[in-house]
């Protein structure tokens, strides 16, 4: 096999299978991030022929998809990135896999041809009807696929408005039917929010309570208790002037994070705001 030819196959599924990555866990990708990081696996790929120790390889491999992946999505930290690799490294063994065995299968088909007194299947024996079928059905399951998962994203995405003192934010936020959290005072739902995506419609004074690591005393801030898997927590909110769900004004409190993953979302809805 050429070189190009090799470069090209692996650019492209290493393409694919980032885009897939991004998709599944939410997270905004950079379609040239995704293209620089899969040009890196198709080079990896053809400097790969050279390395014949077994295990080398393999560690060579785990490190070039933690490489890709650091290139592809540089705002995921922690755990998160690292399920993040996991998941791409996996989805890459998986649909190389499945690719093989259908290359093989279908090979069966046709004829064989003998190397090295051994049959193995060759591309151009694969009969044309069954190449063009084939492919008519992976568009279709593909096209399905698409549908459904749309589906499930307009159910679970919405955009949120968010007035405060300084002006008003408009959100792209998960709305999440676990998100149960209310503040003490008045019992209003928390919609929680990166920090950053909210700085510029509360004032400066605010923004700084909200984001300090101590307790800080400001006008219109609240304090509201939650707990996450490590344990409780104490997360810092404030009351908006208004908020809209879905083009409809609901009563609601904001509580900000900072550098938190939240699926790549600039915030969580309770389920109950977006009905």
């Amino acid at each position: 096999m050429y070189g190009d030819v090799l470069f090209l196959i692996n650019f492209s599924m290493d393409l694919l299978v980032l885009f897939c990555t991004s998709r599944i866990l939410r997270h905004r990708q950079n379609p040239w991030r995704l293209v620089i990081a899969s040009a890196l696996g198709g080079i990896y790929a053809v400097g790969a022929l050279f390395i014949e120790n077994n295990a080398v390889s393999l560690v060579c491999n785990a490190a070039a998809a933690f490489v890709m992946c650091l290139i592809s999505f540089p705002r995921v930290r922690g755990f998160a990135f690292l399920k993040c690799a996991a998941l791409f490294y996996g989805l890459s063994v998986l649909i190389g896999g499945g690719i093989t065995a259908s290359y093989v299968l279908l090979s069966k088909l046709g004829r064989g041809v003998n190397v090295n007194s051994d049959i193995a299947p060759a591309l151009s024996d694969i009969p044309l009807g069954v190449f063009l079928i084939s492919g008519a059905v992976s568009a279709a399951l593909s096209f399905i696929t698409g549908r459904i998962y749309n589906r499930q994203s307009l159910k679970k995405e919405v955009t949120v408005t968010v007035c405060g003192d300084r002006g008003a934010v408009r959100l792209r936020c998960l709305s999440d039917s676990g998100a149960l959290l209310r503040e003490p005072l008045s019992g209003a739902p928390v919609i929680i929010t990166n920090a950053e995506a909210v700085k510029e419609c509360v004032s400066p004074e605010l923004y700084d309570a909200l984001c300090s690591e101590q307790i800080k005393a400001s006008e219109g801030i609240r304090l509201i208790p939650g707990g996450t898997v490590s344990g409780k927590c104490l997360l810092r909110g404030f009351v908006p002037r208004s908020v809209t769900v879905c083009g409809a004004d609901r009563d609601a409190v904001v509580a900000v994070v900072r550098d938190a993953e939240l699926g790549g979302f600039d915030g969580i809805v309770p389920a109950s705001l977006c009905q």
